[in-house]
């Protein structure tokens, strides 16, 4: 009993000095992203007195500085231009686009209570804009003024009811009114959608090259105006946190993150640490000054796991780097863990929510752990099945595309076994359309 009881407490012990607060901010400090890290620091800067803002300040904007600007060009200006973009929204942009047209004030404010009732795709609802009446007493004439001004703003299309409004506001703003194109969308947008093409032609008497050429224009439209300008804007914050990229024939791994010289102790604060005879001044500024070492130490031990999860990504995923997405190897965090010499939950907690960019594009870390997809065959993950069907589709006759049976039968001629069904998840998630909606008619 004595030797059981006290193996417990020295586990007791052991689990309260693995949670030590310096052990706690260190495992924090590991599992954020870069930009919530930012976030993070210029909290603890808030409460602790003796860290210099400038030079967290100054790092941070020279981070993404660096994602925006790769040729060093003009650094402030665009430093300027990506500063002022990040405080504006769509919804600030419209509203902004609303003012500039100066209508009466009446028609400006049901005008920016429509910006606000409109969905991320850019749409109103009816019912929305039937309570906004009613609470406000509006009048028809007023909300009919202030909804066409809406409609006039960019991105074409924004203010609409539906899809199919969408697209006409758009094929208006093009000069399309009563076009072929229009004419389409107007009555057989449900049609075009399933790539039906002769029934249109037989339902309107456009002859079928032209519907071919309407549905090549219509499909230059976008039917969500205001989440594409979201995305548009949005997207470019997405910031790596690890770029590996291959220079004069050989890779460079970087962290995108500020680092420990980040955090500075000011001089000052620790001047008169070392000179007060103040016992409660000492004590007070000997906490910051720990709390900000504990700080950096953190930070130092993140981008030291950091740096050695990406060598290793790079030395185990190689072919991945050389040559693109097809070449993405099975792996696991676990692998990762005994090559390098830390426990898996280390590694998990270090690539959570994590990005890296390299000569292929942008990838969440989750990308380069993808699992065998065919037990027979170990090294076929499911990108390189996806990259396949991909590549046959890509290769098609376009006048009779490929069944999902028939690329079923050239995946296998490749030596990849998979069942149709398959085929039918993967090609639906890679957003390729059924072979009926790929079939192009000339």
């Amino acid at each position: 009993m004595e030797n059981g009881f006290g193996a417990h407490q020295t586990q007791e012990q052991e689990q309260v000095q693995i949670l030590s607060p310096r052990m706690m901010q260190s495992l924090r400090v590991l599992q954020m992203p870069s930009t919530e890290l930012y976030d993070y620091l210029m909290k603890e800067l808030e409460e602790n007195p003796v860290i210099t803002f400038d030079s967290i300040d100054y790092a941070e904007k020279c981070r993404r500085n660096s994602h925006y600007v790769s040729s060093g060009e003009n650094d402030e200006a665009a430093l300027a231009d990506i500063i002022a973009d990040d405080n504006t929204s769509p919804i600030v942009n419209l509203r902004i686009q609303l003012a500039m047209l100066k209508p009466p004030p009446e028609i400006e404010h049901i005008g920016y209570a429509l910006i606000y009732l409109l969905d991320e795709n850019g749409y109103l609802y009816y019912d929305d804009v039937e309570r906004l009446v009613q609470a406000s007493n509006i009048s028809l004439g007023n909300l009919k003024i202030a909804i066409d001004l809406l409609q006039s703003l960019e991105p074409a299309g924004v203010g609409a009811f539906n899809p199919r409004e969408c697209i006409l506001l758009q094929l208006e703003r093009k000069g399309l009114r009563d076009s072929d194109a229009w004419k389409i969308a107007q009555d057989h947008l449900d049609l075009l959608s399933k790539n039906q093409l002769p029934q249109i032609t037989k339902k309107t008497g456009i002859p079928l090259h032209r519907v071919v050429n309407a549905q090549q224009l219509i499909r230059t439209l976008n039917p969500k105006p205001l989440m594409m300008e979201a995305t548009h804007r949005e997207s470019g914050y997405i910031a790596p946190d690890i770029r590996i990229f291959k220079k004069d024939k050989a890779f460079s791994v970087e962290l995108n993150q500020l680092s420990a010289d980040s955090i500075i102790i000011d001089d000052t604060y620790s001047k008169i640490f070392k000179e007060t005879d103040n016992e409660t001044v000492r004590a007070f500024l000997g906490e910051n000054m720990k709390k900000a070492q504990w700080l950096k130490d953190s930070i130092r031990q993140r981008c030291d796991t950091l740096m050695a999860c990406a060598a290793q990504l790079l030395k185990s995923q190689r072919d991945f780097f050389e040559d693109g997405p097809e070449f993405l190897l099975p792996y696991s965090r676990k692998e990762m863990a005994e090559q390098i010499g830390r426990s898996e939950s280390t590694v998990s907690r270090a690539l959570k929510d994590k990005y890296i960019e390299c000569d292929w594009g942008m990838f969440p870390t989750d990308y380069f752990f993808p699992k065998s997809s065919v037990e027979a065959h170990p090294l076929i993950t499911k990108n390189s099945i996806e990259s396949s069907i991909q590549s046959i589709i890509s290769g098609e006759d376009k006048l009779s595309p490929l069944s999902d049976e028939a690329i079923v039968d050239t995946l296998k001629s490749m030596g990849i076994s998979v069942s149709r069904r398959t085929v039918a998840k993967y090609r639906d998630e890679l957003g390729i359309p059924s072979s009926s909606r790929r079939r192009v008619y000339v």
